[in-house]
Order: structure tokens, then sequence, then C-alpha cells
């Protein structure tokens, strides 16, 4: 069931800067990769940096995680993924 909210009433927004959102992201990706989950891990990263226009990575730099992960490189994946700032 819905109920009126009072007229003052705001839902709190927090609004992420950019580095606080890459610096999220590579938490993230790097929770996942910690997890032994290296395919997922580039998967991560390479969604939320193109979920933003603003981050123009071009598809060369994902290529390097998208090969060190093939590859089942974690230290590669890992300096791809702390390469993003």
């Amino acid at each position: 069931m819905l109920t009126a909210q009072p007229e003052n009433f705001r839902a709190e927004e927090k609004v992420m800067n950019r580095d606080e959102y890459v610096k999220r992201s590579k938490e993230h990706a790097l929770s996942l990769l910690e997890a032994g989950r290296v395919h997922e891990a580039v998967a991560s990263m390479i969604t939320d940096m193109r979920g933003s226009s603003s981050f123009g990575v071009p598809r060369e730099i994902h290529a390097i995680g998208i090969c060190a992960a093939a590859a089942n490189d974690a230290a590669g994946v890992r300096t791809y993924i702390e390469g993003f700032n």
C-alpha cells in the first residue's frame, strides 16, 4: 500500500562525482578479482566505464582487460583495473 509523503519530504540523493564513481567501480572490480572472479572483474569495469559518456575510454583499453581475463592473468587484470583514474 502506498502512502502519501509529506510535502517537505525529499528523498536523500547521493550524486557521485567522477572520482568517487571510478573509486567505487575499482573497489567493486577488485573485490571480484580477489574472489577469483577474473572475468567478472573485467566485465564490471567495462560496464561501469561505458555507463557514462563522460569517461570516453577507448575500446583498446578494454581490450587489455579482456585479453588478460582470457589468459586468466589476475595480475594483468589488476593492472587494468588499477589503471583507471
